[in-house]
Order: structure tokens, then sequence, then C-alpha cells
């Protein structure tokens, strides 16, 4: 039996992040990150709103293109969030032979972090995960940990 994931707060503030894909799933992760990323890039031929806006108000790039390893080149983290699982796992592939941490959304058997539920105030930071087992069941305990800290 696999051991369950590690929770480690990462220093974020000075690294490259490089998100492929800028749908759904991509831009809750951009979401997520903002408040703790220096330097995320995504990548993608097409994008949400959202993340065409955080392009537009420079907090984030966007490079409206198709996937090139060499994107990986200078990321420290990497997210396979694309809705080709050929590609992610391609993605995840040329991480690992660079030895870079990638997250890929379609497999968690790919991914060397897991992107936990957040609470973020002020500075205190909480994460949640069911180690890729149960997002329901760590959804909601995300939710009941809110409730209980906006009561304070």
């Amino acid at each position: 039996m696999k051991k369950p994931y590690f929770p480690l707060f990462v220093d974020l503030s000075e690294k490259k992040i490089l998100v492929v894909g800028a749908g759904k799933i991509a831009t809750r992760r951009v979401e997520s990150l903002l408040d703790f990323a220096g330097s995320i890039t995504v990548a993608a031929p097409q994008a949400t709103e959202r993340i065409r806006q955080l392009s537009r108000e420079k907090k984030i790039r966007w490079i409206p293109g198709i996937y090139q390893k060499e994107m990986t080149w200078e990321a420290d983290f990497v997210l396979a969030a694309t809705d080709d699982k050929g590609c992610n796992t391609r993605i995840a592939e040329d991480c690992r032979a660079r030895k870079i941490p990638v997250n890929a959304c379609h497999d968690k058997e790919l991914c060397d972090f897991y992107f936990p539920g957040i609470i973020h105030r002020e500075n205190l930071v909480m994460g949640f995960t069911s180690s890729g087992q149960d997002h329901q069941k760590a959804r909601e305990i995300r939710e009941k940990a809110e409730h209980i800290f906006d009561s304070y």
C-alpha cells in the first residue's frame, strides 16, 4: 500500500510555475496559486476569460500556443491540466526526465504533488487533501473548516 502524501508548505514567491492548459481546472489551479506564486505562466492555444483577464492585468503570463517540452526548462513546478490525457502524460514524462515536480490533473499516479483545498486568511494557510482518493470528502471538510474559521 502506498503511503499518503506528506503536507509540505513551500515558498513559491520566487519559483516559476508553468500551467499547461487554460480550461476550468487550470483556471482553478491558477486562482489558487495567485496569492502564493511569484511567476505563473499558462500555455494553451485557448483560454478561459479569467485567464485572459489575469494576463491582461499582468498577474500571469499567457502563451497562446500548444505545449512544447522546452516550456518546462525554466519551470520549478509544472501543472499538466489540458483536456488531452496523452498530452498530460507527455508533460509528466518530460518533467520527470528533468526532475521537475509535476501535477497531472488526469492521473494521480503521475503526480508528484496534489493540489489541496485551501483556506487562506491573513497569515493562516490550511490545506486539505484526501491523497487523491476522495475529492468530495476533502471539499466538505474544507467547507466546514471555513465556516468554523469565519465564525472567529
